[in-house]
């Protein structure tokens, strides 16, 4: 039996998946029971309704598995992102010892090894430090970032024909990853713990640029969609626009920053893995699930 937080978000959902394709037994520690928690446990899984910040009541949900998938849920609309991080954190470390858990998988990402310049991936910075306090064998995943982050550019890509994009130059291809390979590389991890705590760094099959995503946009919609820098200007006029408080205004410039400087990189002196699902895939699922919400 494997536990898994954020079972509904994109990697939970995704290691939901891959788990339950391997005949894996599977407990979904969720925030509500509702008709996706009925649809899983119509499949055999396990519900449990939990709050993360409840250490207790987190720790009784964690008792009796064979390994976890610990995540942090972002709370890019707290008005401090950092502190909320730091207090989930706090609890999903504390109630994995309560609990006694054998082997935990722990999301962080590229650039974690940095203590600054590096945006809200500095929460997963607070993570990797505070990890140090655990009791389990532990395997931290630094995944790459998400193909199916280009969600957020769908309404010009479908609207306008145009890929705005943070990550300057256009032409700079950084690492890459689909969720659907976080979720197996968990899953895989989870399945064969590892003898000795360690960290994976795990890239897509290839590097991607702004342009990739411009031309595998262009292929999947059989029209030209061209890639354009958004101005620094804008960053901030874009994310007030989805409601973000002041901090996770700056935090998110900041993380544009520091993948445009090449602060957030790889360290690349950590077990690398690469994943299979290539960025035209991801993207075609994206335009798929867009499709039918309409």
């Amino acid at each position: 039996m494997f536990a898994i937080t954020g079972a509904f978000g994109q990697t939970g959902s995704a290691l939901c998946e891959a788990l339950h394709a391997a005949n894996q037994k599977i407990r979904l520690l969720v925030r509500r029971d509702d008709a996706q928690a009925d649809d899983w446990r119509a499949r055999g899984a396990e519900i449990v309704v939990v709050d993360i910040t409840d250490t207790v009541s987190l720790a009784n949900a964690l008792t009796g598995v064979e390994g976890a998938y610990l995540m942090n849920p972002p709370a890019y609309m707290h008005s401090d992102l950092f502190a909320q991080a730091h207090t989930i954190q706090e609890s999903l470390i504390d109630a994995a010892n309560k609990a006694a858990v054998p082997h935990i998988v722990a999301l962080s990402s590229v650039g974690a090894q940095q203590a600054q310049g590096t945006g809200n991936i500095l929460t997963t910075w607070d993570y990797e430090q505070q990890l140090g306090h655990l009791n389990s064998r532990l395997t931290i995943l630094r995944a790459a970032n998400f193909m199916e982050n280009w969600a957020w550019s769908l309404t010009p890509v479908l609207e306008k024909g145009v890929l705005p994009s943070m990550f300057l130059p256009l032409e700079k291809a950084i690492p890459m990853v689909s969720v659907t390979d976080i979720g197996k590389a968990v899953a895989m991890s989870l399945m064969s713990p590892p003898e000795r705590n360690q960290i994976v760094e795990l890239h897509g099959p290839q590097d991607y640029s702004p342009v990739h995503a411009a031309l595998a946009f262009s292929e999947l919609l059989g029209k030209e969609i061209a890639a354009v820098e958004a101005a620094e200007s804008t960053w901030p006029d874009v994310f007030r626009g989805s409601g973000f408080p002041p901090a996770t205004v700056q935090a998110f410039c900041d993380m544009f920053h520091g993948f445009n400087d090449n602060t957030i990189v790889f360290e690349e002196n950590h077990t690398t893995a690469r994943g299979t699902t290539d960025l035209k895939t991801a993207l075609g699922n994206l335009l798929n699930r867009s499709h039918g919400k309409h």
